[in-house]
């Protein structure tokens, strides 16, 4: 820089001395923080029931066709949006509603949830759980060896059978149920279900959702009757 006078010289000084800090306070800041990974779709359609029956169908085990099992879409104070599952019993029975299979394969990881609530009247068999998620597991259109896997109240997880009861009630405000599920080998697609199990009165369920998580993300241990 060539300048005769200081004085004329000193704004433009000024001006190189304020840029350089600017400079250096933007390269000294730390990087701007990663945009966050968009949350997963849930596999489930109509998982919140907000179209009603649609993707869904009911299945009544034949111990419990006496029971008058009824799955319905009401607007009875859902968890979210408009609408919510009931499914109903007039005697101790248990039945499920089901939605389509959904291709996986062995060693994919699954966050699965569901809300429920049970009606003020409504009536659990002593010693059984009262509802479960049940995810059908199949091999080649078949059932898949070792049985279905359950997530019973308390976040149970079992395979075959369902947990036994946290408690002889279901909650009666909206409470979640979640897992994360491991596939096991000889396994190629699983079938969403919410299963009333000895429940006498009416169940409400809502937002439904099965997403596949990084299989990094830890799965739910198997419960251990006996243990917690």
């Amino acid at each position: 820089m060539n300048c005769s006078c200081p004085v004329k010289c000193l704004p433009l000084l000024i001006a190189l001395v304020l840029a350089g800090l600017a400079f250096r306070a933007t390269a000294d800041a730390p990087p701007a923080p990663a945009a966050p990974a968009p949350a997963a779709a849930s596999l489930i359609t109509n998982g919140g029931f907000e179209d009603g029956i649609v993707g869904w169908g009911t299945y009544v085990p034949d111990e419990s066709k006496l029971a008058n099992c009824h799955f319905d879409v009401g607007s009875d104070s859902p968890h979210s949006g408009a609408n919510c599952a009931r499914l109903q019993t007039d005697d101790y029975g248990r039945f499920s509603v089901g939605g389509a299979l959904i291709p996986v394969q062995p060693g994919d990881h699954y966050h699965v949830s569901v809300w429920i609530r049970a009606d003020s009247a409504a009536q659990v068999r002593a010693k059984a759980p009262g509802f479960v998620i049940r995810l059908h597991l199949s091999q080649g259109g078949a059932d898949a060896a070792g049985g279905h896997l359950f997530i019973a109240p308390g976040n149970r997880v079992t395979r075959d059978a369902p947990a036994d009861p946290v408690s002889d009630s279901l909650p009666t405000t909206w409470t979640q149920i979640e897992a994360v599920v491991e596939i096991p080998q000889g396994v190629d697609s699983m079938g969403p279900g919410i299963f009333t199990w000895w429940t006498k009165g009416i169940v409400y369920a809502d937002d439904f959702s099965i997403e596949k998580v990084d299989a990094s993300t830890p799965a739910t241990p198997f419960w251990q009757k006996g243990g917690k």
